[in-house]
């Protein structure tokens, strides 16, 4: 069932170029198009119990998230030269040191990873 057919009425409105330009700024900092900024923004003040559409946003900070995507890929390779140290050597010491700062690596990369991700309260 297409968008159009679900939802039969059309709202539209103009506005002036500043409030147009903090509409696209925020709307792009939610990382959805202004249309569907507005919608969902609208549908929260009016209480309504419409289901909107689902959006595929765009992710907020995907420069850092890029870099932090190259990090795991890096902690990935690390595992698997530790997993293949240990099958080829069982009582290795060095395995439970090297385990032990992934781990504190991973856990910083986690929370940068959520820094980035948190989203504020966007309608």
């Amino acid at each position: 069932m297409s968008e159009k057919n679900r939802f039969p009425h059309l709202v539209a409105f103009r506005v002036d170029e500043p409030t147009h330009t903090k509409l696209t700024t925020v709307a792009e900092v939610a990382g959805m198009p202004v249309g569907i900024w507005v919608r969902a923004l609208v549908l929260k003040a009016v209480d309504s119990q419409m289901r909107a559409p689902k959006v595929r946003r765009a992710a907020a900070n995907a420069v850092q998230l890029d870099a932090i995507l190259e990090e795991l890929k890096a902690q990935g390779r690390n595992l698997n030269q530790i997993a293949r140290a240990t099958n080829s050597n069982p009582g290795a010491t060095q395995i439970a040191a090297d385990v032990a700062m992934m781990r504190v690596a991973l856990e910083a990369l986690i929370t940068r990873i959520l820094d980035l991700l948190r989203i504020e309260d966007d309608a």
